[in-house]
């Protein structure tokens, strides 16, 4: 976004039509920006990250996200003083090259899985 790297989790996508113009959004809800002092202290390897929820509703386009990632929850010691509840950013690796290759992972329609707050797809955009 704007140049800079951001972290959301994607809530749907949709297909914007204007005129003749079709448009791919998608609703993200940006997580906060990577806690300074971790990401100091980590030498810029721990991106932790506040979740906003709806307060951090926007659309973005969807050829802006660049990768898949996991956001998984932690409670770190900042200064310390306990940090409250964030999320620390796990990239899924080989994604992007799987991507490039054209490999994709199929979905079982037998699985009954949910998905929450707590283990959730989020994006980089």
């Amino acid at each position: 976004m704007n140049g800079e790297i951001r972290i959301g989790e994607v809530y749907f996508f949709i297909l914007f039509r204007v005129q003749e113009q079709e448009f791919s959004l998608a609703l993200v809800s940006l997580y906060s920006r990577p806690c300074p002092t971790l990401l100091k202290v980590s030498v810029n390897t721990l991106w932790s990250c506040e979740y906003q929820g709806d307060s951090g509703l926007i659309f973005i386009d969807v050829k802006s996200i660049r990768s898949v990632v996991a956001m998984i929850p932690h409670a770190p010691l900042v200064d310390g003083r306990q940090a409250g509840e964030r999320f620390f950013l796990v990239e899924k690796p080989g994604f992007d090259v799987a991507v490039m290759a054209g490999v994709e992972e199929g979905i079982s329609e037998e699985g009954t899985g949910t998905v929450n707050r707590n283990n959730v797809a989020s994006t980089i955009v």
